[in-house]
């Protein structure tokens, strides 16, 4: 028998983590919680393997503690997200220090996880006790990866994060399966749609053409990984002076070592070359004396160069700060979208730039999330990574589809 135990993610976003056990024990990803660095219930010790959908900190965030607990095992991950969490795990260490919080795990923890890992190509399949695992492309950002275990008879397919709609920057998610026996789907957002990304664009350049020719400087905070490389894509094609900023460099560059993990590399290498690079803290001070646009981190506002920027062009009303991501509750961001204030490090202002929020997830909407249930068909669904699963697995076992939405801890049977 194969069972199913949900150790983080499950009727919540974030510190996703997926116990698989039968003839064999895996686990799939192994994140934290974001804003408050919350993690999952530990795994057993004894695994034959943990697999990585892909590198945001909510799948990746503790993975260094299992070596730290004595794992002697390996990761398994698309060469794309093992460079990508080399730097995001040593972010994340950063971070917890500098907040006072209590780190899980220590840099050597992180170079024991980078030796023992191994890359795995899309549709490949490989060998791990009592189990074949095959990882297909997600969609979601560069090297994310949906996770097929085939183990003791069973078909388990994990989305990990999928978008099922190609973008400027991706590939749509894989979806030709058949003989799932349980599909575990995200369900970040089952209430609705994102906006068609060909309106997004189009307003977005429209927007950054209108804030540089009124002699302005537009500034687009970004998640490092995805978000920047496909913002940056957009914007290289107008003829206005262009600026990255923060821990999207090296991403970016990350990305463009892996040219298969992103649908155009051609025009984002172009773009990158484009794009003029900070290097030290003294340029962002000369920026603000020219009409440019600057793709940067953080973005939910919560730290790195943005915070910069806002506090010396927040009385520009030619200004813009153009956000383009979710804004988790209790950051920086959400406090600017639900108050109209920013709030940070000491700063409490109502800017008078024209703000900006706009949703270009890389997620799947509810459509999309319905369509691969419905194309894929599989014998029974469990959703998790969303605020409504309960919900959500009761409308579509409605649909004729069996689905449920399980606790953190409970365990199911394949």
């Amino acid at each position: 028998m194969v069972t199913i135990t949900g150790l983080g993610g499950f009727r919540e976003v974030g510190r996703s983590s997926v116990l698989v056990e039968g003839s064999g024990r895996l686990l799939m990803d192994y994140g934290i919680n974001v804003q408050d660095m919350g993690i999952p219930i530990r795994p057993p010790q004894k695994l034959d393997g943990a697999l990585l959908s892909h590198a945001h900190l909510d799948h990746c965030g503790i993975l260094p503690e299992l070596y730290k607990r004595g794992f002697p095992g390996r990761v398994y991950a698309t060469e794309t997200s093992l460079d990508l969490i080399k730097l995001m795990l040593r972010d994340a260490l950063k971070v917890q220090e500098k907040r006072g919080l209590q780190s899980h795990f220590r840099t050597h923890d992180i170079e024991t996880l980078e030796r023992k890992s191994s890359a795995v190509k899309f549709k490949n399949s490989i060998s791990l006790k009592g189990a074949k695992v095959t990882f297909f492309d997600a969609g979601h950002v560069p090297g994310s990866a949906l996770i097929l275990v085939e183990m003791d008879g069973k078909r388990i397919l994990y989305t990990g994060d999928a978008k099922f709609q190609e973008t400027e920057l991706m590939n749509a998610a894989w979806n030709n399966f058949k003989d799932i026996d349980l599909l575990i789907c995200e369900s970040t957002y089952t209430e609705k749609d994102h906006p068609d990304r060909k309106v997004l664009r189009r307003e977005l350049v429209n927007h950054v053409l209108d804030v540089v020719n009124n002699d302005g400087i537009a500034v687009l905070p970004c998640f490092a990984i995805g978000r920047s490389q496909e913002l940056l894509q957009i914007l290289s094609d107008l003829d206005v002076p262009l600026y990255l900023d923060g821990m999207g460099k090296a991403i970016t560059q990350m990305v463009l070592n892996h040219p298969s993990s992103v649908r155009n590399p051609k025009k984002l290498r172009k773009a990158f070359g484009k794009a003029r690079k900070i290097q030290h803290h003294s340029e962002r001070f000369k920026l603000l004396s020219q009409p440019c646009a600057i793709v940067t981190t953080s973005g939910m506002l919560n730290g790195g160069p943005v915070s910069h920027y806002i506090k010396r062009l927040h009385k520009r009303e030619n200004c813009s700060l153009y956000i383009s991501g979710y804004q988790v509750e209790s950051t920086v961001g959400r406090t600017l979208q639900d108050t109209g204030r920013y709030v940070n490090e000491g700063v409490d202002v109502k800017p008078k730039m024209q703000i900006i929020f706009r949703d270009w997830s890389a997620h799947a909407g509810r459509t999309g999330i319905l369509n691969f249930v419905k194309k894929i068909r599989p014998k029974k669904v469990l959703f998790e990574h969303g605020s409504r699963c309960e919900a959500f697995a009761r409308e579509v076992s409605g649909m004729g589809f069996p689905s449920i939405a399980p606790k953190n801890g409970e365990k199911v049977n394949v």
